[in-house]
């Protein structure tokens, strides 16, 4: 009889570290930060009586499940999926934890409602492919492209973005899709240089491939290191900087076969403040709602993404360019992040959603993209250009490459700087 007790309850330990381990190798795969899938997944672990020890790697998780006495324990190594980000899912997900845990569910019910989630379709990739288009296009007017820019820059994305969709499906290498899709949008933001001359071509061509920038992972890995998950943050940031490379691969190939040396970049006045931050809050608020969709948000949080990011980038473009203030841009990106953070917490409240479902996205049209593109084209030149060339642009490059990484840990620290503080509440907005 001891041992029939015994076998039940090491089978139960077994059927309920696998669903665990598949929850958070889940949660894990579609985007969702390392302290998120502690929470939830030693939640869920309470609401069965068990205790559990949690590891998560970049690319595995190991849970050891225990019951309640100590006395027996399963542990469980589990993959995790290869997923697109999914925001949705990481709302669902969520609240699935709660649910657990408030209506002490059964397993079997537990393993429906996931599947459920988990296969549900994602947004109709011909309206996720013309938001992002116009998104690439407005982020082209925030760093002062013209109308013709705009309007290549826009042309470039959706064939770069159609693409990207149409490699991913057929399940090709995703570092070789980002090296295609920048060399397909880079070949036509160059036709500005080489047959429009519409004023602004060093802009078409350096936002033509701005829409592949990981800001997402880039903003998680800032996220998990200071929340001291530095091991899985470094892992992603890791990541990111390999897609970024890819991006800098297609585009050095437009720009060595072309013999392009974009060394000048425009730069529009616009002597009424007040008016330009709100065109710029405008512009990036479409920018803000088509990069989120990207990530497959629910739809009730893209016109917040939209008003974040209007919002964010409108108090940002005022302090740095206020004659009053004139702030550098780390420390204006810094404020902005912490006025998007400060005002998701109540939203993410409201409508029951993590609130880095839609601040992380409102964030992107303040990614420092130009500076990166700087930084690339910097490098680029230190390999083409004689010795005497050299540390003019090793000094460029530096300069570049350390805004770029000064302003996104700004804007992200200031961002997640409300979400730590209401640590509470922010965790448990999806509990209804």
């Amino acid at each position: 009889m001891q041992q029939k007790t015994d076998d039940s309850i090491h089978e139960k330990l077994k059927d309920t570290a696998i669903f665990l381990a598949e929850y958070a190798a889940t949660l894990m795969a579609v985007g969702a930060q390392t302290s998120r899938i502690q929470l939830n997944t030693v939640r869920m672990a309470r609401s069965f009586g068990y205790h559990i020890n949690l590891l998560i790697f970049p690319k595995t998780l190991s849970i050891t499940l225990l019951d309640a006495e100590h006395n027996r324990s399963y542990t469980y190594i589990k993959k995790t999926p290869s997923m697109g980000l999914n925001f949705k899912a990481n709302m669902k997900l969520s609240e699935l934890s709660w649910n657990a845990f408030d209506n002490k569910l059964q397993l079997k019910e537990l393993w429906h409602n996931f599947k459920e989630v988990v296969k549900e379709k994602r947004e109709n990739r011909w309206t996720v492919l013309l938001l992002v288009s116009f998104a690439n296009a407005c982020f082209c007017r925030l760093f002062d492209g013209n109308l013709t820019s705009m309007a290549i820059v826009w042309i470039a994305t959706f064939i770069g973005f159609f693409i990207r969709q149409q490699l991913t499906k057929r399940g090709l290498n995703h570092l070789a899709v980002f090296v295609i899709c920048a060399f397909v949008s880079t070949m036509i933001g160059v036709t500005d240089f080489l047959f429009f001359h519409g004023g602004t071509e060093d802009i078409s061509l350096g936002t033509s491939m701005l829409y592949l920038v990981p800001g997402v992972p880039l903003i998680n890995g800032v996220m998990d290191i200071v929340d001291g998950h530095a091991l899985d943050g470094i892992a992603r940031l890791t990541n990111a900087c390999l897609l970024i490379i890819c991006i800098a691969v297609g585009l050095s190939a437009t720009v060595i076969m072309f013999d392009i040396d974009p060394t000048t970049f425009t730069k529009v006045v616009r002597p009424d403040v007040v008016q330009a931050a709100i065109a710029d809050g405008l512009f990036a608020a479409v920018a803000g709602m088509g990069f989120a969709i990207i990530s497959n948000p629910p739809r009730k949080a893209l016109v917040i993404c939209a008003l974040l990011a209007c919002i964010g980038h409108g108090i940002r473009y005022f302090l740095m360019h206020n004659t009053g203030l004139m702030l550098d841009q780390v420390t204006a990106s810094t404020i902005a992040g912490f006025a998007i953070g400060l005002l998701a917490v109540p939203f993410a409240m409201r409508i029951h959603c993590p609130a880095e479902c839609f601040a992380f996205p409102s964030l992107l049209p303040m990614v420092p993209g130009m500076f990166a593109y700087k930084a690339i084209r910097d490098l680029i030149n230190i390999v083409r250009l004689p010795d005497a060339y050299t540390m003019e642009y090793v000094s460029r490059f530096f300069s570049n490459a350390s805004l770029t990484v000064l302003v996104m840990f700004g804007m992200v620290v200031g961002c997640i700087i409300p979400i730590f503080i209401f640590h509470r509440q922010s965790f448990s907005v999806t509990r209804k």
